[in-house]
Formats: C-alpha cells, structure tokens, sequence
C-alpha cells in the first residue's frame, strides 16, 4: 500500500463525502439494478438502431466481455490485492438497501453504511477494477462510433470509477490502471471490427468482380472466339 493511495482513499471515502453521494455512489456502482434499463437499451438499438449501432453494440459485447470473462480474472487471480473494505476498520463500506428481487427496487431504499471489516480470508480481487475496465471499454466504443454520446459515457465512466472508491470496494490504485485497461480494450475492439469488416469487404469485392467476368458478354465472346 503507498502512502499516496491510502491518503486519496481516505479523502475520497470519508472527506468528500455528501447525503446525497451516500445514495448515488452505490447507485452508479450497482450495475445490477440496472439490468432491466440496459436490457431495454439493447433492444432498442437492435431494433431502431441500424447497422451502425448494432456493430457498435458488437463492439460493446467483445470489449466487455473480455474484459470481465478474461482480463479482469487472470489480473484478480495473480495480483490478490485486499479490497479496502477487507483490509482497513476506518473504511466506509456503503451499499443500497437490502430488496427482494428484482435488484433494481434497491435504488428507492435508502442507502446503508458500515465499517470496514479486516477479515481472517479477505476478498482478495481488488485489482482491477472490472466495473471500471468494463464502464472505459463501454465508453470508448461509443466514442469511437459517436462522438457527443462518447462524452456521456465517460462521464458515467468516471462516476463508476469514482464510486468504486466511495463505497470502499476498491483503492484508487486499482481504479486508475483499470481506466487505461478499459480503454485499450474499447480500442482493440473497435480496430478488430474495422479489420474484419475490411477483409470481408474485400473478399465481397472479388466474389462479385469474379461473378461479372463469368456473366460479361465480352468474356463469352473472346472465350468462344478462341475456340
């Protein structure tokens, strides 16, 4: 732990604190009560989208899911970094309320808060961040493919990233690596889809110029005049 990181954790989990963060940060930070809104956003871009969006929605699929299912796990299992709330009793653990399913109805109850908690086994997958690698990789997508909504989205971006450390779930150390990962994987993505788009262009093109030399009046003609 460097001295720099426990400073900006304790400044960021208890000095710059507000009521009104006290809900929003674990609001932001509770991807899950968002699912029904997201899954109603995937459909609309589905269905009014266009090809545009939905290749852009393909994008947001390779991204974060690498990041979650490959990047995010390999780097928790090797690094075993203590999550702040395992590690330090002064930590500010905040969290919705507790809720029968679904998980969204959380977002009306008020927020409740508790003190870290150092644990004989703590939770050893601080780093990185996915939350904040999948919410960079999500932004950098839709930048890439829309410009003023990219904006946005790094906006909710960094409020996830933020939050992560409000609530004590992760060290500023953690957070700001896993906004250069999520980027990177935002871009890779995007460049993968232009590549692969590229070469099935291309493939498309000598289909269709290989079908026109058999089809062309001139071909049969100079075939049969060889003959």
């Amino acid at each position: 732990m460097m001295d720099w990181d426990l400073h900006l954790l304790r400044k960021i989990n208890q000095d710059w604190t507000h009521p009104v963060l006290d809900w929003l940060m674990p609001a932001v930070s509770c991807i899950q009560a968002w699912v029904p809104l997201l899954i109603l956003l995937v459909i609309a871009i589905l269905w009014r989208g266009g090809a545009r969006a939905r290749l852009m929605l393909l994008c947001v699929g390779v991204a974060v899911g690498t990041g979650d299912g490959i990047v995010g796990n390999v780097l928790k299992k090797h690094t075993g970094q203590v999550r702040p709330r395992d590690a330090l009793e002064e930590v500010v653990v905040r969290d919705l309320g507790k809720a029968p399913q679904p998980e969204f109805r959380r977002l009306f109850l008020p927020p409740v808060q508790k003190p870290g908690f150092r644990k004989a086994s703590p939770d050893r997958k601080s780093f990185p961040s996915s939350h904040t690698v999948n919410m960079f990789a999500l932004a950098t997508v839709v930048a890439l493919f829309y410009r003023r909504w990219g904006i946005l989205a790094f906006m909710f971006a960094a409020a996830v990233a933020w939050s992560r450390v409000y609530v004590g779930a992760h060290w500023p150390s953690d957070v700001i690596p896993s906004t250069g990962i999520g980027i990177l994987l935002g871009w890779g993505a995007v460049r993968l889809a232009g590549w692969a788009a590229a070469k099935l262009a291309a493939r498309h093109q000598m289909t269709a110029a290989s079908l026109a030399s058999k089809k062309s009046p001139h071909s049969a003609l100079a075939t049969a005049t060889a003959d």
